[in-house]
């Protein structure tokens, strides 16, 4: 092999290998948001939930005062 080509060899290697490691970058980077995301929604469904039972409080509270009148 001419040393020209040897260069052009271990010059694609490298593309290849800075390639793949950016990829895997970007797929941690990826999957970092997914948690991010995934607690935010938990969040926001504990929060529907909190609200849905404080509704169901309200809701009998204002029977029992209309039943009072």
């Amino acid at each position: 092999m001419k040393a020209w080509q040897e260069k052009l060899a271990d010059f694609a290697v490298c593309i290849t290998a800075g390639m793949l490691l950016a990829t895997g970058g970007m797929m941690m980077s990826i999957g970092h948001q997914q948690v991010k995301i995934t607690t935010q929604v938990e969040s926001i469904t504990e929060k529907l939930d909190a609200l849905t039972e404080n509704m169901k409080t309200l809701d009998v509270r204002v029977r029992e005062l209309e039943i009072q009148r």
